[in-house]
């Protein structure tokens, strides 16, 4: 079945004729083949022609154009046999695939593949076609011109040289090689084997030659295409080539007519944004400039047709600008009229490229007594921006760029026009930056030298690379520059709530204090000989926080033993009255009866030696 479909393609292709999308017995054809490798892999796992089933369905899926299940069948393939002898094939199959579904990364990345485990393949000339048509797919000219010429280089024999010619000249016209372009365009028309494919690229060339100033060819080519445009719907576009020839040629006043009076059924979606483009530049040299500005918003209705969309956009937005100020300058006055005037002149040289009128408006804005410094300092140095660039007057532009440096030396028009090299708004920005740094540094008062002085020390002693420890050093400098030194003290209520805070951590610490002493063994034999040898963890806790006031004079000597009843408990060697034995627990609670109460204050204790139980 997968033959019988083949064999429908293979005779296409001998007749010169592109592959048809399967259809009728072809596609049934396809389809049965699918179903029966489906077979083979379900009844039977793990046969030897398993990896044949999946190779005859992913390339089956592929004629049927259903690139997606073709993709899962080959990426089955390749995880199950990567040894697989379909291997080569599968590859660029693949690519194919992800090319179709518009992923030509994916596509460009199994070419790779390809080239490198196979680099002797012989689908190399396909994967050099392959890989043009991903970056022309991308718009990436240049990488397409790469491997487009490549491939016409190597394979000149090819039977797909037209199409790839055609390719080729309209990646060397998005380059602006025009010559380059006319003449493998004049070479495409004469190997090519389509008559479609050789009138595309006829009118191509004739546009080419437009732009390389050969009006006569284009002329005689253009005669010969008008003729032939009926036959493939192409009346419209052999017009607009006309119309450019026109244009080139000065005939601008002929050109206009034939745009006016192009007949509707000619206006495909490309012809109509082309035309539209065409009459704004012409509306915009007669000073229609409201009827120029409604053609370039028409045109960029369909900006994927021009040629240039960036310029048209470009033209539309200084003419939305110049059209603004014309109309509110009637009623303006004061500081509002140069500024206006100012947008006006910059539209003139920037947009539509007239120095004259530009130079006018320069002038007068900046000679305004209502200009303020930054309208009047644009406006003259836009003056000596046209005396210098555009109209060629080195002794009027040096008189205004003396105006400029006199009346407004620290602008950044003036610090532009007085640099050699990157004198840009960026470096007048960092300039700027650095001397405001260098008078803050200087502002710091001895205490902030001194402190900075020591972070950068600190810093480079800690080990860290000069070239790091100077930047942070820098970056302290800086923040010190920038900041002053505000203090806010607390409010009452913060103050009054550390204060307890303070006082509740103090007392907790002293309550606890007692109960970490350790009561010492019975045998005093143990016991240091010297009173003040011995440990007194009590006070020692409360002076450590400072609670324990001075002992009195009715409080000294105070015996602080604890009940009698509990020391003969403790006295007593080996005896035992199980009416008096009490639990652990309940002699530590006997205990606490007599500590210190901490929360009043704590009479002065006796000698250390009378603090034991």
């Amino acid at each position: 079945s997968f033959d019988q479909a083949e064999q429908v393609r293979e005779d296409a292709i001998r007749q010169n004729m592109d592959p048809p999308v399967p259809s009728g017995g072809q596609k049934a054809d396809y389809e049965a083949a699918i179903k029966k490798a489906q077979k083979l892999i379900d009844e039977y796992p793990g046969h030897s022609l398993t990896d044949d089933a999946l190779f005859l369905q992913a390339k089956a899926y592929y004629r049927l154009q259903s690139y997606r299940m073709s993709i899962r069948k080959f990426d089955l393939l390749f995880s199950n046999f990567p040894a697989t002898p379909y291997m080569e094939e599968a590859l660029y199959l693949q690519s194919l695939n992800y090319l179709l579904l518009g992923a030509a990364g994916k596509s460009q990345d199994l070419l790779d593949n390809l080239a490198k485990q196979f680099p002797e393949s012989e689908f190399r000339s396909q994967t050099l076609k392959v890989s043009g048509d991903n970056a022309y797919a991308l718009e990436r000219w240049q990488e397409a011109e790469k491997h487009y010429s490549d491939y016409l280089e190597r394979f000149p024999d090819a039977e797909d040289w037209d199409r790839i010619g055609l390719k080729l000249g309209q990646c060397r016209w998005e380059l602006k090689d025009f010559q380059g372009a006319a003449d493998v365009l004049q070479e495409t028309v004469e190997k090519s084997k389509s008559q479609e494919l050789a009138f595309r690229s006829g009118l191509l060339r004739s546009k080419c030659l437009v732009h390389t100033g050969e009006f006569d060819l284009a002329g005689s080519l253009l005669t010969e295409l008008e003729d032939k445009a009926p036959i493939y719907s192409s009346e419209g576009e052999v017009l607009l080539t006309q119309v450019e020839l026109l244009v080139a040629e000065g005939r601008t006043d002929e050109a206009f007519p034939l745009l006016e009076t192009m007949p509707e059924e000619w206006k495909t979606p490309r012809v109509k944004a082309r035309s539209a483009d065409l009459q704004g530049n012409l509306r915009l040299q007669r000073d229609e400039l409201e009827e120029a500005q409604v053609s370039f918003k028409d045109a960029i209705l369909g900006r994927t047709f021009l040629d240039d969309e960036q310029r048209t956009r470009r033209l539309n937005d200084h003419l939305t600008d110049y059209l603004a100020a014309e109309n509110a300058l009637p009623d303006a006055s004061g500081e509002r009229v140069p500024r206006l005037k100012l947008l006006q002149a910059n539209a003139m040289l920037f947009g539509f490229e007239r120095p004259g009128e530009a130079i006018r408006l320069y002038r007068e804005a900046a000679a305004d007594s209502a200009a303020d410094s930054t309208v009047a300092a644009r406006s003259l140095y836009g003056a000596v921006k046209v005396y210098r660039e555009y109209l060629d007057r080195p002794d009027s532009a040096e008189y205004y760029a003396g105006l400029l440096s006199e009346r407004y030396p620290d602008s950044p028009q003036a610090f532009e026009m007085n640099s050699v090299g990157d004198g840009n708004l960026l470096a007048f920005l960092l300039k700027r930056r650095q001397e405001e740094q260098a008078e803050r540094y200087a502002a710091l008062s001895e205490d902030e030298l001194a402190a900075l002085q020591e972070i950068g020390e600190v810093e480079i002693a800690a080990g860290d690379s000069s070239e790091r420890s100077l930047l942070r050093l820098r970056r302290r400098m800086v923040y010190l520059s920038r900041r002053s030194n505000i203090e806010f003290p607390p409010p009452a209520v913060a103050l009054a709530a550390a204060e307890q805070r303070r006082g509740e951590t103090e007392a907790a610490a002293l309550q606890e204090a007692p109960a970490a002493a350790e009561t010492p063994p019975a045998d005093a034999a143990d016991q240091p000989a010297d009173p003040a040898a011995r440990p007194a963890r009590a006070v020692g806790h409360a002076e450590e926080f400072g609670t324990v006031q001075e002992a009195s004079d009715e409080t000294e000597g105070q015996d602080l033993a604890p009940p009698d009843e509990l020391k003969e408990e403790e006295t007593k060697d080996g005896e035992k009255d199980e009416t008096k034995k009490e639990s652990e627990e309940d002699n530590k609670k006997k205990r606490r009866s007599w500590e210190f109460d901490l929360r009043s204050p704590a009479p002065a204790p006796g000698p250390a030696a009378e603090i034991h139980p």
